[in-house]
């Protein structure tokens, strides 16, 4: 006598970790978002915002927005990084499956990987520039380290959220 709880195929098995990669990057999208948006990156420099979210700011006189000073922040100065984020997709790729997640502003991976990335550098000559003190503010990792990918894989692979 033989049960059969599935009958799997290497087509079924396929959809189904395709299936639950697009249901773990619903998942990464919400925590990468959190934390740009958590105030703990180190910031050596005063900033100036368009708007002061969550970590107050002083108005000066004479320029718009107001000035965060150095100290411990979340990543959002204009909301252009947080802003250019794109829905996670799942890609093919002949025999494997990508999850693919993009942050469309110009200087995302510069502030993922540290190094110059301030509007005050003219365009045509930020390449060349290196300022020191830059450093990275690795919001994929953070997310990863708070949701450990093989947790959060397995968990949707279940039938979990």
């Amino acid at each position: 006598m033989s049960v059969f709880f599935a009958k799997w195929t290497p087509e079924n098995i396929f959809n189904k970790v395709a299936d639950s990669l697009e249901k773990a990057g619903t998942v990464y999208e919400e925590e990468t978002i959190l934390q740009i948006s958590n105030p703990i990156w180190p910031w050596n420099w005063d900033t100036r915002r368009r708007v002061s979210l969550l970590m107050g700011g002083e108005r000066t006189q004479g320029a718009p927005g107001v000035v965060v000073r150095a100290g411990k922040r979340d990543i959002v100065d204009t909301g252009r990084l947080l802003d250019s984020i794109t829905q996670p997709r799942v890609v093919r790729e002949q025999d494997a499956i990508v999850l693919e997640i993009e942050w469309r502003a110009p200087y995302s991976g510069r502030v993922l990987a540290g190094g110059n990335y301030g509007s005050y550098i003219p365009p045509g000559q930020r390449d060349e520039v290196d300022l020191p003190g830059r450093l990275p503010r690795n919001w994929i990792q953070a997310a990863f380290q708070n949701k450990p990918p093989l947790d959060v894989f397995t968990n949707v692979l279940r039938g979990g959220a």
